[in-house]
């Protein structure tokens, strides 16, 4: 049985880290991820590892210094697929820093190992800003 929630904490632990040889070994090409604006699909390990590297260089210009991934679900498919949901929390100073977003991750087993095969996310990179203002609003007291 896939612990979901492990997995995700190992990807979280990557992502802090910058360290894309160990992203690289947690999926499988070809890699799909989906977003509220397109879908890519990589086929070639140099453009995962290119996607990886602006993922961790636009968190750190919009000013994110944490994220974290709470599993909420976890479905399998067959004894070597298995999907879930999970919600992003993205940090600036240890608050909040935009609205939760989720994603639906699918997974695919090979010999013993796990390996993330696509990502769908409920937002695009041109939604964070509204998320933030979201996020802010939430905070302010009348």
């Amino acid at each position: 049985m896939l612990n979901l929630q492990a997995f995700m904490d190992k990807v979280i632990g990557i992502i802090r880290e910058d360290d894309a040889d160990g992203y690289l070994s947690m999926i499988e090409l070809p890699y799909q991820v989906i977003t509220a604006r397109e879908t890519r699909t990589f086929v070639r390990r140099q453009d995962m590892r290119e996607h990886f590297h602006l993922f961790r260089i636009g968190l750190h210009q919009l000013g994110f210094h944490d994220l974290s991934h709470r599993v909420t679900a976890t479905t399998m498919l067959g004894a070597d697929l298995a999907t879930g949901i999970y919600e992003t929390q993205l940090y600036r100073n240890d608050q909040l820093f935009i609205a939760p977003y989720r994603s639906c991750i699918t997974l695919r087993r090979s010999g013993r190992v796990w390996r993330a095969v696509s990502t769908a996310h409920t937002i695009g990179h041109a939604d964070w800003m509204d998320r933030m203002d979201a996020i802010t609003g939430m905070q302010k007291t009348d």
